[in-house]
């Protein structure tokens, strides 16, 4: 059971620092920018990291990874068909 909290803890602040570090890096302003660019690389490290084989590997953790990914994609849809509800009307 932990396995999968701590494989969707891992997955999820990998995501989150990809995301903000794209974000902060193209938007930011000049001293912002290089945080966007220390998110990217700690991110790009969390990912490495998680997908070595023997840190890892078992099924656990594939399965909490999977659970996250779901999770973030069915929130995502869920949110598109919301807006989209709410433009039509």
């Amino acid at each position: 059971m932990m396995d999968i909290v701590i494989s969707m803890g891992f997955v999820g602040v990998m995501l989150s620092m990809l995301g903000m570090g794209l974000l902060i890096a193209y938007y930011g302003s000049s001293k912002t920018r290089n945080v966007g660019f220390l998110f990217l690389i700690v991110g790009a490290g969390i990912a490495y990291y998680i997908t070595l084989p023997e840190t890892y590997a078992d099924v656990a953790f594939m399965n909490g990874m999977l659970a996250f990914v779901g999770g973030m994609v069915g929130g995502i849809i869920g949110i598109i068909v919301f807006l989209v509800a709410i433009i039509k009307s």
